[in-house]
């Protein structure tokens, strides 16, 4: 069977610790499950009893393709009452999971070959998705001096090296550093990229999680930047 130059991408290492992991545990092995950030409880209550109902009573078909605008109506509300800002529903799209949302804003966003400038150390996936995609990932070193966050200084060297256009990806929280973007950092950027033609890709999955100041969003700073969230962590 020949397979396709798409497929010839990275594994996700987390997964082959994980399959690992559950074989030894399938010998009889105790294993304590570090190798993966998933919930350790299940799902809310008031969650579970809606599933169940709608399971019961409703018709389970096709939904808008963007999502059911009730959901989508709700998570512009949320941006309203967190961050003061006035998102309609018609720029939300509600997707199965974050990597389908990656996934969607590459290809809407991204022609074949586009660079895509990650920070590292960052996500893995994202530059195994570009891959897959056929673009270009472009590193861009961070240390702890800049908190690990990319600064435009930084970004606007990688992109002197590889062309204008393209995309920058970050999230704040971090995975895996777990840092977060300074405001002013993040304003800077979203300015830069503005006046630079680069695309913001913005991944506020963890923004759910943080101490000691609140995340901010990437949309106070420039009304084009692509946000990629998610419910998961609200459990």
């Amino acid at each position: 069977m020949r397979l396709s130059r798409r497929s010839e991408i990275a594994s996700f290492v987390v997964m082959d610790v994980m399959r690992q992991a559950f074989e030894r545990e399938r010998r009889g092995g105790n294993i304590i499950h570090m190798e993966v950030g998933q919930p350790s409880r299940p799902a809310p209550r008031l969650a579970r009893e809606a599933i169940k109902s709608a399971i019961d009573t409703d018709v389970l078909g096709y939904t808008d393709a963007l999502g059911i605008p009730e959901l989508r109506e709700r998570i512009s509300r949320y941006y309203k009452e967190q961050h003061g800002l006035s998102i309609g529903a018609e720029r939300i799209a509600v997707t199965s999971g974050s990597s389908a949302g990656f996934v969607l804003a590459f290809l809407a966003l991204l022609d074949e070959g586009a660079p895509l400038y990650l920070p590292e150390p960052g996500y893995p996936c994202y530059r195994n998705i570009a891959d897959a995609l056929g673009l270009k990932p472009v590193g861009i070193d961070v240390g702890e001096e800049e908190r690990w966050m990319p600064d435009t200084a930084r970004l606007a060297k990688v992109v002197r090296e590889h062309g204008p256009g393209g995309a920058i990806l970050f999230a704040s929280p971090n995975n895996p550093t777990g840092t977060m973007m300074k405001p002013e950092t993040l304003a800077a950027i979203c300015q830069w990229c503005r006046e630079n033609g680069v695309t913001v890709i913005s991944d506020e999955i963890y923004h759910g999680l943080t101490y000691g100041m609140p995340a901010e969003t990437a949309l106070r700073f420039h009304d084009d930047a692509v946000i990629i969230n998610s419910f998961s962590k609200y459990y």
